[in-house]
């Protein structure tokens, strides 16, 4: 499953949602974490904590444990970019459901939607790795809903919901927007309908348009992939690095991928695995450099150099200086 992160596109249509309740965005922003610069581009990938966090903040501030499953309700394709702009000109819902289970992780992956068909119904089922505060499923599972009546011009209902947890408030506030028996404390969060939804067109559906917007879309994906293989790998090495050789082999098992998909993986981030090793290896440098109790051969050995003169040339080559020279200006 991708790392629990959220587009922060995400984080400003919440913001937004929250000031149109009459509440400042400001301090419920920093209460999060989240700084002006944090916000200003709408398409970047931010720690989930950050939106479950404006999420508690804002409940706390309206005192509306629903606050999740209403921001659900008022959902619009902008809030998810250009993945939104993608959704809205498919041909079917569909369309929608593949394209979302197959990119809604580069704007939304505290969770995961996954379709199971069953005989007479199929089931779109929430899946996270770890418990999630029950606003963030009750958002979801909303503005599933939302966008597909609103993509289709037809007031569809699931067949049934189910959510693993307690009800946030009067049930019959759930049903009336499902329009659809609701089950709480079930075994599994999901959405059941009628598979003849999946045939149910859409009101701007432009195949050029979806196409292009779709490669547009698969392009931030493969980007997004490789970053966060970087970013595996990088903390690999800095916990292999000084106990074993980072070679190509032991990285690909630890990171469950073939000695190939690696390679192209990073390829596709722009950079290779020797670099990577050197970046671990300059990034710990910094680190025990900052230590003025280890000398530079001791840092060195620590760092897997056969010799002193070749850790110097290789931080020189990096930084721009010695390692000594560098120690020094701290």
């Amino acid at each position: 499953m991708p790392q629990a992160t959220v587009a922060v596109s995400m984080l400003r249509a919440l913001l937004a949602y929250l000031d149109a309740q009459g509440l400042d965005p400001a301090p419920l922003a920093q209460a999060a974490g989240l700084d002006r610069e944090a916000l200003a581009h709408p398409e970047r990938a931010v720690d989930a904590a950050h939106y479950e966090r404006l999420m508690q903040a804002g409940i706390a501030a309206l005192h509306n444990p629903l606050l999740g499953l209403e921001f659900g309700m008022a959902a619009q394709p902008d809030r998810w970019g250009t993945l939104g702009f993608l959704l809205r000109h498919c041909a079917t819902l569909g369309e929608v459901l593949a394209y979302q289970a197959r990119f809604a992780h580069l704007v939304n992956a505290v969770g995961e939607g996954r379709f199971v068909a069953h005989d007479d119904h199929v089931a779109l089922e929430w899946h996270s790795a770890g418990s999630r505060m029950p606003a963030l499923v009750e958002e979801a599972f909303g503005a599933w809903v939302r966008f597909a009546r609103w993509a289709s011009a037809r007031d569809e209902s699931p067949t049934r919901v189910e959510f693993s947890h307690r009800a946030q408030g009067d049930p019959a506030l759930y049903e009336s927007f499902f329009a659809c028996p609701v089950v709480f404390s079930a075994p599994a969060c999901r959405l059941c309908f009628d598979p003849a939804l999946l045939e149910v067109g859409l009101r701007t559906p432009d195949a050029a348009l979806a196409a292009h917007l779709s490669d547009r879309v698969a392009a931030r994906a493969r980007a997004a992939d490789a970053r966060d293989v970087q970013a595996r790998l990088m903390d690999w090495l800095k916990e292999t690095i000084g106990h074993a050789t980072p070679d190509l082999a032991r990285a690909s098992v630890a990171l469950d991928l073939g000695e190939r998909a690696l390679q192209k993986r990073l390829q596709a981030g722009g950079t290779t695995f020797s670099r990577c090793v050197a970046a671990a290896r300059h990034e710990l440098a910094l680190t025990y450099l900052r230590d003025s109790g280890l000398s530079v051969g001791d840092i060195s050995h620590r760092l897997g150099f056969s010799e002193q003169s070749a850790f110097q040339r290789a931080f020189r080559r990096l930084q721009g200086q010695t390692p000594l020279a560098w120690r020094r200006q701290r």
